[in-house]
């Protein structure tokens, strides 16, 4: 083992033990049952791939990877409309699209109307712009086109660029948030290594890098304004964490009990965390709610 990976490790180690000494105020307690989201649907939808807060905090947005279909969902995971109404084709401005996460931010500069999300593409390494009220997909800004990507370090690592190019092509951005307290977005690469990035408001600089070491992979993320902190979900590790940015470490471990986790958001409104799962193109989605205390 080299020297930076022994590092990490080590890292990895210490961070997940202050995360159970820490985390003893926090308690998730699951609501109801898990509840089939692709059969709210018609037609059916699968692989729900990423999770985010509506504007209204009434409702959830979620994105499938196989296709460029935006949906929405009550609390209760029942429809609340798709986006467009019916099966899409994906638009000539975004290249080659695997969503992975979603979040509603404000618009882009310039722009009064605020009805826009924004989406994490896995195969470009691009965040997507959508106006989910005229159904425009604006161009994809890919990270290594942003400012910083190629000489900002990673607390942990190497430079962003080094990363990217140095890990598998598969372990790309998985999630993506919107922090409205440093006014930055805040996106997460899936392993190998995992990475929390946080992004400018105009898409335009990375200005923030950190290697994650305390999960095996990276599934998405969602800010708490609650505790100015973020949830971090994982696949892989069957967990959802809690995460803090000025100390770099974890605060909090919750053990999920299931895989495919694939998109978490947190609603302050009700002090619910939502989780949907993602077990492939021939398996239904589900939605699991937790009360948080």
């Amino acid at each position: 083992m080299n020297t930076q990976k022994l590092t990490r490790t080590v890292s990895a180690l210490a961070l997940a033990l202050l995360g159970v000494q820490a985390g003893h105020s926090i308690t998730l307690t699951q609501v109801g049952s898990k509840i089939d989201i692709s059969t709210s649907f018609n037609p059916t939808i699968r692989e729900a791939s990423g999770l985010g807060l509506a504007k209204s905090q009434t409702t959830l947005w979620s994105i499938t990877d196989d296709n460029c279909t935006v949906f929405q969902m009550k609390l209760d995971g029942s429809s609340s409309g798709r986006y467009p109404s019916q099966p899409s084709q994906c638009p000539n401005s975004v290249s080659d699209t695997d969503f992975e996460g979603i979040t509603y931010a404000p618009p882009p500069p310039g722009i009064t109307d605020d009805h826009y999300v924004y989406i994490a593409n896995e195969n470009d390494d691009s965040i997507v712009p959508f106006n989910y009220q005229t159904l425009q997909f604006e161009p994809e800004v890919a990270l290594a086109d942003m400012i910083g990507y190629d000489n900002l370090a990673c607390n942990g690592g190497s430079t962003v660029a080094w990363e990217f190019a140095n890990s598998d092509p598969n372990s790309g951005l998985e999630g993506i948030t919107w922090d409205p307290v440093n006014h930055v977005f805040v996106v997460v690469k899936e392993k190998s290594p995992g990475l929390i990035l946080r992004i400018s408001a105009d898409l335009t600089r990375i200005v923030g890098c950190r290697v994650l070491g305390f999960s095996l992979d990276y599934s998405d993320i969602s800010y708490d304004p609650t505790r100015q902190q973020f949830w971090i979900l994982s696949d892989e590790s069957q967990a959802v964490y809690l995460y803090d940015w000025p100390s770099g470490q974890t605060v909090f471990t919750y053990n999920l009990g299931f895989s495919n986790g694939e998109g978490v958001a947190y609603n302050p409104s009700n002090h619910r965390l939502y989780i949907v799962t993602d077990k492939g193109p021939n398996a239904d989605s589900y939605l699991y709610t937790y009360n948080v205390q």
